[in-house]
Formats: C-alpha cells, sequence, structure tokens
C-alpha cells in the first residue's frame, strides 16, 4: 500500500457539494433557498419521517406550506409517473438515502421531463437539474455528496449517475438522527461502514479508463477521507446502535457516513456493493441487510489482489497484532468487518435472505452488470466470482 505513487499520472477530479455539518444548521435552510432562488420547492420525504416529527424540525423556520411528495422505501421507475402537478423551482429533500434518491430523480424531470428509465446509465442527464437541498436524517448512503441516485428497474437496482445530480447544498445535522429505530441504524451504519473500506481499498486511479463520472478509483485524495470516515464510523457503529440518544456517536456516524459518501463518490466501491445490488434487486430486502449478506462473498473475492491493503486497515483499527505478518492481519480485518455484522444481528449469507444455490445464476448475471461499481474493483470481475457466491449460498 505504502508503495503506490504519491500521485498517478492521469487526471484527477474531486467533487462535492456545498456542505455546512453540525447540531442545527438545518436552521440554514431558509437563507440556502433564498440564495438558490428556490421560492417554491418540493419537499421530498416518507411518512416515517414525517410521523416522528423529524420533518417539522427540519423545516422549521421556513415561511412557507411547501408541497410535499413521499418517497418509498425502494424506489423503482415507475414511482415518478404521479408527481405532484404543482409550479415548484427546487426540491428540498429530507430523509434516508431512498428520500435522497428520489429527490435527484425529481429535480432532473423537473428539469428536463421524460420518465426516470430515461436517465438510468452514466452521463444521460443533458443539463442541470433543479437546485436541490439534501437534508440526510440518516447516517448511511452518504447520498447527500454523491452523483448517483439507485432505482430498480425490471427487479435490478440500477444507477443513475451524472456530476449533474450533486446536490447544490447538503445540510448534514446529526441531531436529526437521534432516537432513530435501532434496526435504521444498524441497517445505514453499515452502509457507512463498507462505503469507507470499499472506497478506501478500491482499484487505484491509475489503472481506471477515464470516466464521464468521478468513479475513478481510490487516489490520493479520495483515501484519507476514506480512512478518516473508517475510523469514525467503527469507532461510533456500535454504540450507536446500542443507545440511539448517544450524542457522541451519532455525530461521529453521521460525520462519517458523510465523510465516506464524499469519498466513494470520487473514488467508486466494489464487488460488496455490487453483490448487494443484485439480491436487493431480486428479494426486495433493504439495501444494509443485502450489504450485510454480500460482505464476505466480496471480501474473500478480492483478498488475493488486496492482502496488504486489509492487513494495513487491520493495524489502523487496531484488530491485528503489530507481530502479525500479512495474511493473519488481513484476515483479522475480514474477521472484525464480521463481528461487526454478526453484533447488530444483520444478515450474514444470502441464504440468510432467503435465497438458494438454484438463484446463483441471477446473481452473477445481475452483479456483472453492474458496470459503475465493478470497475473500480480491485480485482477485474468475472465468473468466476460465481465461488463466493455459491459459498453464501449454502
Amino acid at each position: 500500500m505504502h508503495d503506490r505513487p504519491l500521485v498517478g499520472e492521469g487526471r484527477i477530479a474531486f467533487a462535492t457539494p456545498e456542505t455546512e455539518f453540525g447540531e442545527g444548521v438545518t436552521d440554514r435552510l431558509p437563507e440556502t433557498l433564498d440564495r438558490l432562488g428556490v421560492d417554491a420547492p418540493l419537499v421530498v420525504t416518507d411518512r416515517g419521517v414525517e410521523s416522528a416529527g423529524v420533518l417539522d424540525a427540519a423545516l422549521d423556520g421556513l415561511d412557507l406550506d411547501p408541497t410535499v411528495h413521499y418517497a418509498t422505501t425502494e424506489p423503482s421507475v415507475e414511482d415518478f409517473e404521479d408527481l405532484p402537478d404543482v409550479e415548484v423551482d427546487g426540491v428540498v429533500a429530507v430523509g434516508g438515502g431512498s428520500c435522497l434518491d428520489t429527490a435527484k430523480v425529481v429535480a432532473t424531470l423537473l428539469a428536463h421531463g421524460g420518465t426516470a428509465s430515461d436517465y438510468l446509465g452514466v452521463d444521460k442527464v443533458p443539463g442541470p437539474v433543479a437546485p436541490t437541498v439534501a437534508i440526510p436524517t440518516t447516517s448511511g448512503t452518504g447520498s447527500q455528496a454523491t452523483q448517483t441516485a439507485v432505482v430498480s428497474f425490471d427487479g435490478v437496482k440500477r444507477g443513475m449517475s451524472d456530476e449533474l445530480l450533486r446536490p447544490d447544498v447538503a445540510l448534514v445535522d446529526p441531531a436529526l438522527t437521534h432516537g432513530l429505530p435501532r434496526d435504521v441504524t444498524a441497517r445505514s451504519g453499515f452502509d457507512a461502514f463498507v462505503h469507507s473500506l470499499e472506497s478506501l481499498t478500491a482499484r487505484d486511479h491509475t489503472q481506471v479508463e477515464p470516466r464521464p463520472i468521478n468513479y475513478q478509483g481510490a487516489n490520493p485524495i479520495s483515501r484519507p477521507l476514506s480512512r478518516q470516515a473508517l475510523e469514525l464510523v467503527h469507532g461510533a457503529y456500535e454504540q450507536a446502535v446500542a443507545d440511539g440518544d448517544d450524542r457522541e456517536a451519532r455525530r461521529d456516524l453521521s460525520l462519517g457516513s458523510h465523510l465516506a459518501g464524499t469519498a466513494f463518490s470520487n473514488a467508486g466501491l466494489g464487488a460488496v456493493h455490487a453483490l448487494a445490488s443484485s439480491v436487493g434487486g431480486m428479494t426486495g430486502r433493504p439495501h444494509g441487510e443485502c450489504l450485510a449478506a454480500s460482505l464476505t462473498a466480496g471480501l474473500r473475492y478480492n483478498l488475493p489482489v488486496r492482502r496488504e491493503e486489509y492487513a494495513d486497515v487491520a493495524q489502523t483499527l487496531g484488530v491485528a497484532r503489530p507481530e502479525d505478518d500479512t495474511d493473519e492481519a488481513a484476515e483479522a480485518l475480514i474477521a472484525e468487518c464480521e463481528r461487526l455484522r454478526d453484533s447488530v444481528g444483520l444478515p450474514g449469507s444470502f441464504a440468510d435472505l432467503g435465497l438458494g444455490p438454484d438463484d446463483a445464476d441471477e446473481i452473477v448475471e445481475n452483479t456483472l452488470i453492474q458496470e459503475r461499481r465493478i470497475k473500480t474493483n480491485p480485482r477485474d470481475v468475472g465468473e468466476d466470482i460465481r465461488e463466493p457466491v455459491v459459498r453464501a449460498l449454502e
């Protein structure tokens, strides 16, 4: 890991929304909308956020009665056929990853029309979208920092990715995550953990072909963010799950999640996320559960080309002994990732999601079409991923 050149020969790009972080930053929403020239925002949220009073807290101070559009738990392209028929000039997203992703699609449709499926893939958005402010209420997807919206299409979770989709402003207020249900914290926090780990150990940017989005491989700008995110999330995750009102744990998890989103949206992800998107589309289970079920298969698949990097991370997290050799330390990292998953009761295999041996072909097929993710996986992904998939189905 330390033998890599500090800067490769290729271009390194870095993008992030304007961001404010800290308790109470949502009080900047009225000023932010004024600055963006938004007078009639469409608020995208969900019923749970609204019923918990979090929506009111986030919108407190707005001197208007905005139109509200409710996102579904797992958005699909069909969800955007009946948007509110009112005049709006911007979007405010208040919620978890599904709400934030829904808001990006809505902002695109407001600006350019068409259907959600028209924009699936990479670099399909023809121009700027409606001004968007993202206010996350969970610590997981980091979608407030990214250029991607994930929606289901024909039973597969697909990405709509374009640098124009990054929100204009992210207001990240950890106070909005206090008291989140334990299961939501466990699932979303595990997403943040995998974001930080996969972006840190992604294919090096000098080995990734140029792309129209900043999924360019791990690089000297993204790696410090990934590492800081990993340390924050690893240190806070279990405590935040155990005690949702622990202010310090919530703050660290919130910041770690945002840093991880910033990092992976400039570096890319890998096999764990590709597998999770495949089984998520097949089962409809929450993304965090699908990541947990995909963890061992994805990490084991990449182990032959990432032993040194895994060993380095294990030492950073304090889960390997100083005297451990590279193989022992790499195994210690995988063991710690599995321990973290198991400690909060997340699924440990595809079999735990109700899938069986007959599903192997579909999982592999759906994984190999996840081009946005597998291009930055440290190992070329091919049919040989079937072996860890089959093991995870036993």
